[in-house]
């Protein structure tokens, strides 16, 4: 019998080794996380609600999927936030699928650019 437990991630902090958020967009939404965690919590919230509307937050601290660099951002803050536990994995599997279609749009749009300067 297989039984699935549910838990909230502890805040990482922020200056461990080899630590992600040496990525700006990572650290931007990671930030955020922390920011809404604990204004949470200070609100008499529990552990599990604080970290639920603080990963809502992070989701939405994430960069637009316009442009390489921000696409590629997207892909880490998706990365990072599901190792933490910010983004739960039913979630992530679509956004990174969105960073993807964003990725192979501008692709196209690079090539057609080409093309057509030829």
């Amino acid at each position: 019998m297989t039984e699935t437990i549910q838990t909230t991630p502890a805040p990482i902090e922020a200056n461990e080794p080899g630590d992600a958020t040496a990525n700006p967009a990572v650290a931007r939404c990671m930030s955020v996380w922390k920011h809404a965690y604990q204004r949470e919590l200070a609100k008499g919230q529990s552990d599990f609600m604080a970290s639920h509307i603080a990963g809502q937050a992070y989701r939405r601290a994430m960069p637009p999927l316009a442009g390489q660099e921000n696409i590629r951002d997207f892909i880490a803050c998706v990365a990072y936030g599901l190792l933490i536990g910010a983004i739960d994995q039913k979630y992530a599997a679509n956004l990174l699928y969105a960073a993807q279609v964003a990725h192979t749009t501008i692709r196209n749009q690079s090539a057609t650019s080409k093309t057509a300067a030829v």
